[in-house]
């Protein structure tokens, strides 16, 4: 029998693919490239939904790993804000933070995507213990203007 992903240690990892530039890509004459972004961990465990957030250029990675039997004790996922990739060594997001923590162990939030301004977050809430989904709009992320 194989060892639940958490037992495995098997955190999963968010990765960005490319083909060039949109006419590059529409000549069909790119190779696809895949970097990595994000390298899951014990807190930041199966990201399963990711958005661009326009103005800020940031990442935002929504969780769907195990809840119940944490290797940490209980808790459910979270929803982090990642940097893109700057000017350093590395091809990775320049840092995570957690802005969002779901405290229903069933719920788990999907779907999540930005309005063109960046200023609004929607987010579903599904499998939460109401039986009813919900849709939160999370905002104060401050100014977009110059």
């Amino acid at each position: 029998m194989l060892p639940h992903r958490d037992e495995a240690r098997y955190w999963g990892e968010t990765v960005c693919l490319t083909d060039g530039t949109v006419a590059a890509s529409a000549s069909g004459s790119t190779v696809l490239q895949m970097q990595l972004l994000v390298q899951g961990s014990p807190q930041l465990n199966m990201p399963d939904n990711i958005a661009f957030q326009p103005g800020r250029g940031n990442w935002i990675l929504e969780e769907d790993g195990a809840t119940g039997d944490f290797i940490d004790g209980a808790r459910n996922d979270d929803i982090w804000d990642c940097l893109d990739d700057g000017a350093d060594d590395d091809t990775l997001s320049d840092g995570c933070v957690r802005i969002a923590s779901l405290n229903d162990l069933d719920a788990e939030s999907t779907g999540g995507f930005f309005d063109p301004s960046g200023d609004h977050y929607y987010v579903s809430i599904q499998h939460n213990s109401s039986g009813f989904g919900t849709i939160l709009d999370i905002t104060g992320w401050g100014s977009q203007g110059g």
